[in-house]
């Protein structure tokens, strides 16, 4: 039971860190979109006293998959915030409680997440009025969908980094 557990465990984290990785790129190629259309709608506001026509609202939009996209390859790295002033003097077995802890939490607050935006998506494409943005008219289902999978995946990370710790915890 213990090896068809750790097949599942790794087999997972392959197809996790393999999306996870596709969706940091495609965030990356959103961001350089998002400032290209900045600087063309500076330029254009200043230089010749016409702006594209909602940019802002755009630039909004396309920060979500540029901002949700590339969390869970952060947390694959490692590479978020932390404060390890204090945990640093403890013992290894009650760092991985405390990152057992910290991983549940944020574990349950993106699975929250994504559950909420496919139900806000459902609400957007079955509701005929509103859930559209106000200049341009696109809806905004698709973005509430990206948000979705990109607090999903996460909290795939999340779980995969959960069972890990667990496992530190009950090997020390």
């Amino acid at each position: 039971m213990k090896r068809f557990f750790s097949k599942v465990v790794s087999r997972s984290e392959t197809i996790s860190h393999s999306v996870s990785w596709v969706m940091s790129i495609i965030a990356a190629l959103v961001l350089c979109i998002m400032m290209l259309l900045t600087v063309v709608d500076v330029a254009g506001r200043y230089f010749f006293m016409s702006p594209i026509k909602g940019g802002w609202e755009l630039t909004g939009l396309l920060l979500i998959p540029a901002a949700s996209w590339g969390m869970a390859q952060c947390q694959i790295n490692k590479h978020h915030i932390r404060v390890k002033l204090v945990l640093d003097r403890f013992s290894p077995k009650v760092q991985a409680i405390v990152d057992s802890f910290a991983y549940l939490l944020g574990l349950g607050i993106f699975s929250i997440l994504s559950w909420q935006m496919v139900l806000f998506s459902i609400d957007y494409i079955l509701v005929p009025v509103g859930g559209t943005t106000e200049i341009l008219g696109m809806p905004f289902f698709p973005f509430t969908l990206i948000l979705a999978s990109g607090a999903g995946i996460m909290a795939v990370i999340l779980l995969l980094d959960l069972l890990h710790s667990l496992a530190k915890v009950a090997s020390k």
